[in-house]
């Protein structure tokens, strides 16, 4: 961590930097609303017709010391392909291949990831990268790098080079033709389908500027779990103009944007400084390469903010932005994102609430200090949006500050989400059958915390064939009624009776109940998920306590006294049993907390059934996980492998007959 001299002196270079003028990010606007009570703001309607924009890497990468890439000077070491002064011969190339014919015509992007051991010893020529067309022997692109266009030495850095295909089928070759002057050591070379890192960033920022006053700009963002890039649009009754050209809505918006902030490849973290500042500042975050394109016609956009060389540190990047940005920003909420990782995504929407983002690590000397200072400023009953670089950590330190994580580090579209009316018809619920002598099943889908999960696979699974087939309870997040109200609407109208709708861990946000510290805060928590659930239509939660813990007496009577209309809990410690808190809230543990697939779920029912006498009903839970290809159709094969002491029900109508076997009211 920074001692106070530095801090200071950081701070007043950062002020120097960033200018005057900051305003809060919601109170002293209209564009978006941000009742008290509402733990997410709100945004206005969004355009009846979209720009509709393909915001998505498709990366091929062949490693420096792979077998497709050939060479003429230098050997392999560790992770890549080096080349050293007095050792290897210089003026060949070190790197050349793989005569890939598989990258389709049209815009394309090179990436050459290398390092060099010095980088401030003069600023002579060391490699020259180049793009080859090898079926047509043209060189589509080519760059000479000297030294100095190292930001940093001894780390690697991604050089890119734009390109042009002219015809499907060519084979390309990506070339490092070492000139013998420095250390050099190539790690990778790829190719990027489609927007660069860079412009990622970029247009997320464009995203998120544009998007505040009035969410007209779409995006589709999607791997193999998503949903497809007009899904939402069409279920949520928008219609949309693809663009051809991403920079064409620079130019369509050029009234909205004052400028850019310059960030720093060296320091990545700047990053997501700049995304804290970019939409008060209407300034585009650009990296160099990319400001020099927009700075020059037809963008001619001024410098606002130029972050090149202001910062030494990681730490001392989170450090400016607590000193200078976190007194002027809200604290009801700050996203968690890697400036590396989530180049787009919820970026858009930490540019336009104005929120700090962070990327700090609970486990890291120095950036956990750090990190406890903004969680202890913001207080309990705010939220961390995005997501943490490890899960259990993460949350548990944000736990013990009251703090919940709303998981949303690959949502894409939550600008336009949350402009959606927030009239949500709840589907009813069917009515309680005959209490029997039975094996009750009832399955449940995790993950629904996540607000990507529920915009992108969830959404993809919501058309299985087979769904309605089975009883199946769909976790979701309650801040849906803020962040996704028009999909929590969709979800219920489209729903089938079989379609149960309940909240994921552990009530509108991801936390560990048992790790607060605070009970009236954990009262509060309680009543404000009891209060969006009943919004949102649901009736059930899946409490986590560490990954695979229970829930303690004390966290189970905070649920029983302050969530009166909950049928009952799950727990994740798996086969312990049934608890009744304050005898009026039942909390039932999961019989298999993240099952993978068919055959675990057969085991868990098996397990959970040992020992049945026929004499009393017996309550089975089922929790599987949906990343590895768990849809409806498994859940359906697994009830239809059951013999007929089984019975497969909801997750709410378990817990009504649940409650009936116990002689607890049941609704």
């Amino acid at each position: 961590m920074l001692s106070s001299s530095r801090g200071a002196r950081a701070q007043m270079r950062a002020a120097a930097v960033l200018g005057a003028g900051l305003v809060c990010a919601v109170a002293a606007h209209a564009d978006i609303t941000w009742p008290t009570k509402q733990l997410l703001p709100s945004f206005a309607a969004p355009k009846p017709v979209q720009d509709l924009i393909t915001l998505r890497e498709t990366p091929l990468r062949w490693e420096a010391e792979g077998p497709a890439i050939a060479h003429a000077t230098g050997r392999p070491d560790g992770d890549g392909w080096l080349c050293q002064t007095g050792i290897d011969a210089p003026n060949a190339h070190m790197v050349y291949g793989p005569y890939d014919n598989s990258v389709p015509p049209g815009p394309n992007t090179a990436e050459f990831v290398l390092k060099i051991d010095n980088n401030t010893a003069n600023n002579e020529p060391q490699v020259v990268l180049d793009v080859r067309d090898a079926t047509s022997g043209a060189v589509l692109a080519q760059r000479t790098v000297n030294r100095m266009d190292f930001p940093v030495a001894s780390q690697y850095v991604n050089f890119q080079l734009p390109f042009n295909l002219a015809a499907a089928n060519h084979s390309l070759e990506l070339r490092v033709y070492w000139l013998g002057g420095a250390y050099i050591k190539v790690d990778r070379v790829g190719v990027t389908q489609g927007p660069s890192s860079d412009e990622m960033v970029l247009f997320a920022s464009l995203k998120g500027i544009v998007n505040f006053k009035k969410p007209r700009i779409f995006s589709y963002e999607g791997d193999a779990f998503a949903e497809g890039p007009t899904t939402w649009l069409q279920s949520l009754g928008l219609q949309w103009t693809e663009v051809s050209d991403n920079w064409s809505l620079i130019t369509k918006y050029r009234d909205s944007l004052k400028g850019l902030i310059v960030v720093d490849p060296a320091q990545p973290d700047t990053i997501n400084l700049a995304t804290a500042i970019a939409r008060q500042r209407k300034a585009l975050i650009a990296s160099p390469t990319l400001a020099a394109r927009l700075t020059a016609a037809p963008y001619n956009l001024p410098i606002l903010v130029d972050y090149r060389g202001q910062f030494t540190s990681k730490l001392q990047v989170y450090q400016t932005l607590y000193d200078t940005l976190w007194p002027t920003l809200t604290h009801r909420a700050v996203v968690s994102i890697s400036p590396t990782i989530h180049r787009a995504a919820v970026r858009e929407y930490a540019t336009a609430v104005g929120t700090a983002t962070l990327w700090l690590d609970p486990r890291v000397p120095g950036e956990s200090e750090l990190l406890n200072k903004f969680l202890a400023s913001m207080g309990a009953g705010t939220v961390m949006l995005g997501w943490w670089p490890e899960e259990a950590s993460g949350v548990e330190r944000a736990s013990q500050y009251g703090i919940a994580t709303v998981a949303s580090d690959w949502s894409s579209n939550l600008t336009v989400h949350s402009g959606m009316p927030r009239t949500i018809q709840i589907a009813p619920v069917p009515a309680k059958p005959t209490l029997q002598n039975k094996l009750y099943v009832a399955f449940i889908l995790s993950d629904g915390d996540n607000l990507q999960y529920v915009e992108h696979l969830m959404r993809k699974l919501w058309n299985n064939p087979d769904r309605g087939k089975v009883p199946i309870g769909w976790t979701v997040s309650p801040a849906m009624v803020d962040a996704m109200p028009g999909a929590l609407d969709f979800f219920h109208r489209t729903s089938t009776v079989n379609d149960n709708l309940i909240s994921g861990p552990s009530g509108y946000g991801y936390t560990y109940p048992n790790s607060w510290t605070n009970a009236a805060a954990l009262d509060q928590f309680v009543a404000t998920t009891e209060r969006y659930n009943k919004k949102a239509g649901l009736k059930v939660i899946t409490v986590w306590n560490t990954i695979t813990g229970g829930i303690s007496q004390a966290s189970g009577s905070a649920y029983a006294r302050n969530a009166p209309t909950l049928l009952g809990l799950t727990a994740q410690n798996t086969g312990g049993g049934l608890t009744i808190y304050d005898n009026t809230l039942p909390g039932m543990a999961l019989s298999c907390n993240y099952c993978t697939d068919e055959q675990a779920m057969k085991n868990h029912i098996a397990s959970a059934s040992a020992g049945w006498n026929r004499t009393s009903p017996r309550f089975i839970l089922i929790q599987a996980q949906p990343w590895t290809n768990v849809t409806p159709t498994t859940f359906l094969n697994v009830a239809n492998s059951l013999g007929s002491d089984y019975v497969v029900v909801r997750p709410d109508t378990a817990f009504q007959l649940l409650r009936e076997a116990n002689g607890l009211p049941w609704w």
